[in-house]
Formats: C-alpha cells, structure tokens, sequence
C-alpha cells in the first residue's frame, strides 16, 4: 500500500513504550511498531495476508516469479506476505528486502521441513484466512474472486485448479488448518489435503471456467 513520510513529535515514555513491540520479526523497527499501534487503535486490522514457500535449491532462479506474485498481493490490497524460506535465507532476503519496494510488509521463516512443515510456525501470526503460493505459481486472475468464493462455500481450505484439474499451487486456508498438520516434516498436497478431502472441508476453484 501507498505510504507517506510525516514528521510527529512523541513524548519519550510513549517512545520507549513504542521500542518495546519491536521483536525485529512481527514488529521490524520503529515505523513499523507506530503504524501497528495506530492501525490497532483505529480498529484496522492486518487481514490480508499471505504465505509464499521459497524453499529448496533452485530458490534463487524463483525470484522473479516470487516478485511478480508480490507485486500481485500489493495490487490487491494485501498487508503482508510471509515468505518461507531455507538454508538461502540471507540471498533470498537480499534479493527481495523487507518489502518497502513493493509498498507491502514482508516477513521471513526457515523454520519448519516440507510445504506444510514451512507454514506451521507461522501459526500464531495468522488469524483470519490466508493464501499460500508455491514460489514457480503465477495468479493471473483476481485473488478477490478466489477468497471471495473461498468464502461462500465456507471450508477449510480451497485450491486453485487449472483445465486440467491440476494444482496450479495456490491454496486458500482458514487458520483451523493447522490443526492438520503434525509436528516434522509434512506436505500440503500428501499430509494436509488428504484429512481436508475426507471431511468434506475442500473447494475446488476452477481455473478454466474464468
């Protein structure tokens, strides 16, 4: 989202006050701390967000995808993007930053193994529903239309499919999904979808008729 610098005089005690949400991961330094405290008085809350694993050798050659899909989350509105990552941590934060260039927070992890492991220790951070992309899937069409039908069938979780009824790697999850992912290491696709599938808790968002 659109930003603008503006100048404000803070009592001392409130500042230190302010210091004190900075954990350097949630809360990344000052501004980010004052703009959460007043986003929170003002009853905004951060409810758009999104997961995007990054994991793996190849990491690196999936940048561009990566930032094209990030570009794609500030375009629709969304607050903050947590992005999984591996034993490329560093370069890939080199390379992609804190988010101030593309006008959207983003948040690193590497903890956790496989696609489901990567997500589950970023289940304190997400309480409203949220999107996972794998690094190499691209969303060509309206992220809007995908929660908004995510939400009239009211699951659990939902996939984005192409015509061929394939996995284009984009889910949408309500928080409860964590529940289904174990301790170690899972996959989405081999661990999680098989208990959503058997309880009846998973959409399908057909690709080929939009």
């Amino acid at each position: 989202m659109d930003r603008e610098r503006i100048t404000i005089s803070i009592r001392k005690n409130v500042l230190d006050e302010v210091d004190r949400t900075i954990d350097g991961t949630t809360i990344r330094n000052r501004s980010h701390a004052i703009e959460s405290l007043i986003k929170k008085g003002v009853g905004i809350s951060d409810n758009k967000n999104a997961i995007i694993l990054l994991g793996g050798e190849n990491a690196l050659s999936r940048i561009s995808v990566v930032k094209d899909t990030i570009s794609k989350l500030k375009d629709e509105s969304f607050d903050k993007v947590y992005i999984a990552v591996g034993y490329l941590k560093d370069k890939i934060i080199e390379a992609l930053g804190d988010g101030e260039n593309f006008g959207i927070d983003i948040i690193y992890s590497d903890k956790g193994e496989g696609t489901a492991g990567a997500i589950l220790p970023i289940k304190g951070k997400l309480i409203s529903t949220f999107i996972v992309f794998n690094s190499e899937s691209k969303a060509t069409f309206s992220l809007k239309d995908l929660l908004s039908f995510h939400k009239k069938h009211r699951l659990k979780a939902t996939v984005a499919t192409d015509n061929e009824g394939l996995s284009r790697g984009i889910y949408v999850f309500e928080p409860s999904v964590f529940d289904y992912i174990p301790a170690g290491f899972s996959m989405i696709e081999e661990t999680v979808f098989p208990k959503l599938i058997s309880e009846n808790e998973l959409a399908i968002f057909p690709l080929f008729s939009r």
